[in-house]
């Protein structure tokens, strides 16, 4: 039974199993011994729209020039009739005879047939119009290569004339597909590289046209223009080939790309900071599994020494002596883990490893990333200066070097964030696309920065030059948005301040060695990083929608603008007169008031905490939302008026046996289903047993996620009991696939209602993204449960059964690790939710029994 992507699949499959669910439920009834209904109306309505399902099916075989579908729908369109003909008979024979046990066989052969024949079909013509939307991408690559050839302005015009409508049809196809996909991350990424196509097309277009015209006037520059032209022609070629991948990948119905590795961890699809998130969840539970635990932590350990490798000297030394302490611990302690001491030492041993990556990346990130405009602006200005040819030559390959040494630098750092910060594989992916991007397209910049300096006067050559330098400023500040955004604010503040107050002791140095140049360097790079922290304070108050929150912020950024610029002019002054006392009274004081103000901007963001999702979290404290600070006071006690009565005698001076020792108190788990962790013949139930750990640490009274987040887990265990050996009816599996579908749907409703009174953009946008999810897997799980349920008791053990139970599993793990995400973005989205919004969730820690 595989797996469908799009909700116009999801739109038709879905109601047919619910029906396809009535069926087996009256098939169980008959096995109960009661009599089977005349099914005779039901099912004539089931032929009918069978007999039109094939015809449509028929028709878009003979008019389909795509061979593999001509080869593979035949077959689900006679499975489709074959089940049609079986519920027909079974129809009848149940008329005749309403406890025919041949008659209730073919109806729950004929149901089965029915559901899987659909969906076979449904994503067999899902595949063809997908291959059908390739092949036009593949056409548009085709016209990509006729680039190279065209030489003539005829030619272009031509090409022009023949790429337009059919990157148009692509483009439109591919937005289709992009809207109609169940998948987030795969309908973001759809419309990123069409945007950039989108983007491309007409840059491309332009460099074209100025090679033609450099070409036809025999002038100098015709390389640069054909690597231009090359280069954008594969830039396109890059973008569409992943929009293939991508689509190609939207028909994978097989579970193909699904979790794998023990208890469903990916870790090749992890970054070092999901990855050390992961085990630090994993080393706060109860019951630990020595070997899954040492393998994770090998891997952050791998995950080290490849970061140690973008750094140099000292600090790559600092991150190697870190990984190898960890590997130590981890081949001594990793399999003692239930041991308090163990797990104490190898988790502060991960943290001074987390710690010195995050001060490493973090520094890097200040140095590299606090002037990204200067080297395109010198380098601009250089071949836009009005020298003579000779000094603007030599200008605009000066600045053509230095803009390269900053690209490679940029996307060295870049790298370093992709595989130690990022919040996950996408925007890993996103950042190294990003950097390599930035690095092959800096010599192509110089080319057209070559030729706008050779051809001043020429329009197409012009505009050539701006294309690639708005491409260039473009991809270098969203390389800085990405690696701000992945980095703890909190750590980014404390080691700006220092560079900051670093740069101005270097500037106290300047001053006694009467060094002008040095005072002009170290103050400029103080401006620069306290411009940063500018920057800093206005993506939060552009992120947040809460009015007090931005006033505080908005007043906290005047108030270091205003300090900001008495210290760049008393910098400029006292350099050029670096003996006036005056000139120096005038910069210190504008320094102290600037170190003082940075430091303010620590303690608002203290105060407020903004520090986002992970803050304090390795630690295991939270914020509490909406909860009562202090309990009520204790009643005093009441005034005897007598004397209090005699104490009754202890049961031992009874001569009877002491009372039992009381229960440990209730741990939501009143069935047992979560008394001891299921082993890995139970897949399904690890899944359940996962999630019930994460959310057994909250109180779900007056926190409805959480109710729903352990209801999810205890129909998942019991799921997982009902078709473990077929122990269960096909009622309670139906009914608890039912009751699944339909938490899953409550949980999706609350945390949306949770977004939308979430004041922080981000967080919200995580939160819708993490619970999009789910409705579909637990629609899904529905399907999948049905088809399991036609199978029980007569196909147990087959290889259909077995692969159906393999897509259970897949989607249960899946949808219980989409409400993880949720669970803990809801807790982050909690903690932004004005206390006016009249939505509550109170998110109390229930303290160990033996506190």
């Amino acid at each position: 039974m595989p797996l469908y992507q799009t909700k116009t699949i999801a739109s038709i499959l879905e109601p047919v199993a619910q029906q396809v669910s009535k069926l087996i439920i009256l098939h169980e009834e008959g096995e109960d011994g009661n009599a089977m209904p005349d099914l005779e109306v039901p099912v004539v309505a089931v032929s009918k729209a069978v007999a039109n399902l094939v015809r449509v099916g028929r028709d878009t075989i003979n008019n389909s020039q795509d061979m593999k579908m001509k080869s593979e729908m035949p077959k689900s369109l006679a499975g489709i009739e074959k089940a049609a003909e079986s519920l027909s008979m079974a129809s009848s024979s149940l008329k005749s005879d309403p406890y025919s046990q041949v008659g209730r066989d073919r109806l729950i052969e004929g149901s089965r047939g029915i559901l899987q024949g659909t969906t076979a079909m449904l994503i067999c013509f899902d595949a063809s119009q997908v291959r059908k939307l390739c092949r036009d991408c593949k056409k548009v690559l085709d016209y990509l290569a006729i680039s190279e050839v065209i030489e003539t302005m005829e030619d272009l015009v031509q090409f022009v004339k023949d790429l337009s409508p059919c990157l148009s049809k692509v483009s439109h196809d591919v937005e289709g597909r992009q809207n109609d996909l169940l998948n987030p991350p795969q309908r973001e990424s759809l419309g990123q590289h069409l945007e950039q196509i989108k983007t491309l097309a007409p840059i491309l277009i332009c460099s074209m046209k100025i090679f033609i015209q450099i070409l036809n006037q025999e002038g100098t520059g015709t390389d640069e223009a054909i690597e231009n032209r090359n280069y954008l022609a594969k830039r396109m070629h890059d973008e569409i080939s992943e929009v293939m991948r991508i689509l190609e990948e939207s028909a994978q119905s097989d579970g193909s790309g699904r979790v794998n590795g023990v208890s469903g961890l990916n870790l090749s699809e992890m970054t070092f900071h999901e990855v050390t998130k992961k085990i630090s969840q994993m080393l706060s539970g109860t019951v630990l599994d020595s070997q899954l635990n040492q393998q994770v932590i090998q891997q952050i350990v791998e995950l080290g020494y490849k970061i140690s490798e973008g750094f140099d000297g000292e600090i790559k030394n600092e991150i190697i002596d870190s990984c190898n302490e960890l590997d130590r611990v981890n081949h001594q302690y990793g399999n003692n883990l239930n041991d308090p001491r163990a797990r104490q030492t190898v988790t502060n041993t991960i943290q001074k490893l987390e710690n010195t990556i995050n001060e490493a990346v973090i520094n890097r990130i200040i140095q590299d990333m606090a002037d990204i405009t200067s080297p395109l602006k010198q380098f601009t200005d250089a071949v836009l200066c009005q020298e003579a040819i000779a000094r603007k030559k030599d200008l605009v390959e000066q600045k053509g070097t230095c803009l390269k040494q900053f690209s490679g630098r940029l996307s060295k750092t870049a790298n370093i964030v992709a595989f130690a910060n990022a919040r996950n594989k996408q925007r890993s992916d996103s950042l190294l696309h990003l950097s390599s991007q930035v690095q092959n397209l800096t010599p192509q910049l110089v080319n057209a920065g070559t030729i706008k300096m050779t051809y001043p006067e020429n329009k197409a050559a012009d505009e050539n030059f701006e294309n690639l330098r708005k491409q260039y400023a473009a991809g270098v500040q969203t390389i800085r948005d990405f690696c701000d955004e992945a980095i703890d604010i909190k750590t980014f503040l404390k080691q700006t301040s220092e560079h900051i107050q670093a740069s101005i002791t270097t500037c106290e140095e300047g001053v006694r060695t009467k060094q002008s140049q040095i005072i002009v360097e170290s103050t400029t790079l103080a401006a620069r990083l306290s411009n940063r922290l500018l920057m800093a304070l206005a993506r939060e108050s552009e992120n947040s929608e809460d009015v007090n929150l931005k006033k505080q912020v908005n007043q906290s950024a005047d108030k270091l603008k205003l300090v900001i610029a008495p210290f760049v002019e008393s910098s400029r002054a006292m350099a050029i007169s670096i003996s006036d006392q005056g000139h120096y009274k005038r910069w210190k004081g504008a320094s102290t008031n600037l170190l003082e103000m940075v430091r303010e901007v620590q303690k608002l963001f203290s105060e407020l905490n903004m520090y986002g999702m992970d803050f304090n979290r390795q630690q295991g404290i939270q914020i509490p939302v909406l909860i009562d600070q202090q309990p009520p006071p204790i009643p005093p006690p009441p005034v005897l008026e007598a004397q209090a009565p005699p104490r009754p005698p202890l049961p031992q001076e009874l001569g009877a046996p002491p009372p039992p020792r009381p229960p440990l108190p209730d741990t939501d788990d009143e069935e047992g289903l979560f008394t001891s962790e299921p082993g890995s013949n139970r897949p399904i139930h690890m899944a359940a047993h996962g999630l019930y750990q994460e959310v057994k640490q909250w109180d779900h009274t007056d926190n409805e996620i959480i109710a729903a987040a352990k209801k999810i887990a205890y129909l998942m265990a019991h799921l997982s009991e009902l078709i473990r050996g077929g122990k269960g009816t096909k009622r309670e599996l139906i009914a608890c696939a039912k009751a699944l579908a339909d938490a899953s749907e409550r949980i999706t409703d609350l945390a949306k209602e949770l977004a939308r009174h979430c004041t922080d953009k981000k967080i919200r946008t995580n939160l819708l993204q993490v619970c999009e999810k789910i409705p579909t897997l637990g629609t899904q799980l529905r399907v999948l449960s049905t088809v399991k349920a036609t199978m029980m008791g007569v196909n147990m053990d087959t290889e259909e059964d077995q692969e159906a139970m393999d897509m259970l599993v897949f989607n249960a793990q899946k949808l219980n690790q989409a409400v993880k995400e949720t669970v803990r973005a809801a807790e982050a989205a909690s903690i932004r939710v004005r206390s006016d919004a009249g939505f509550k969730l109170k998110w109390v820690r229930k303290q160990p029994w033996f506190q």
